[in-house]
């Protein structure tokens, strides 16, 4: 599978309360329909943002977006295809008059499960994008992150028993920004994961113990730069095909 992610922040001009409601009930079931008929999109994903405001989480997980979007197809020629339909579509499409674009971004990748969550028992989600370590080319990281860093994660119960989804999204840098540019505009992250557990407790318990810190902690950091990337956390994720 493939799936193009956005992460979103809305123009500062518009309450997140109206983007919300714009994103989730016009322009989801718009874009679903429209990607259904003409293309070939499997479904889109809104996943809102959890509410951590007033709790110690705030300084660890700030709120810089509003929305996590994700576009759905079987292949990167499906997605292509549906994209530039996309992009020659109708207003009801657009969303970039609602997005601050200096600061939302999106990119294409495949998805690769490494732990799936059949059950459905991640109650919040974390996803996370972020770039390759200086030194290695990405088709070497990413192979690395691929075979080798899940290995290693699950050498460590503390963090890996208490996820209930992992699973990576090996972005390509595409050509055309005119493919997306109807929702935000793209910029390459080679890199992205999303991460579940069934509190947000338990999720970061996962990643606050000596052994993470001491075994997969290092070894991300060799491939990669985890102290370099967007974050956003959820709790709800609405579905539209």
């Amino acid at each position: 599978m493939w799936r193009l992610s956005a992460f979103l922040a809305r123009n500062p001009d518009i309450s997140r309360d109206a983007f919300l409601s714009r994103l989730v009930d016009q322009w989801a079931p718009s874009a679903a329909s429209f990607g259904q008929q003409r293309g070939a999109l499997k479904q889109v994903v809104v996943s809102l943002p959890q509410d951590l405001s007033g709790t110690g989480l705030e300084s660890l997980f700030p709120p810089v977006f509003d929305a996590l979007v994700e576009l759905w197809f079987d292949s990167s020629e499906d997605a292509l295809s549906t994209l530039s339909q996309f992009a020659g579509g109708e207003d009801a499409l657009r969303l970039d008059d609602a997005i601050d674009p200096s600061t939302s971004v999106c990119f294409l990748g495949e998805v690769k499960p490494k732990k799936p969550d059949h059950d459905g028992k991640s109650g919040v989600r974390m996803t996370v994008a972020g770039h390759v370590r200086e030194g290695w080319n990405i088709d070497d990281a990413h192979r690395y992150w691929s075979e080798v860093h899940p290995v290693v994660a699950q050498k460590v119960p503390e963090t890996w028993e208490r996820l209930s989804l992992y699973q990576q999204i090996h972005n390509k840098n595409i050509i055309g920004d005119e493919l997306v540019s109807w929702l935000c505009p793209y910029q390459y992250y080679p890199m992205s994961a999303d991460m579940g557990a069934p509190t947000i407790q338990q999720l970061l318990a996962a990643y606050d113990n000596e052994q993470y810190m001491a075994i997969i902690r290092p070894d991300e950091q060799k491939f990669s730069r985890p102290e370099d990337m967007l974050t956003f956390v959820s709790d709800r994720r609405l579905t539209f095909n």
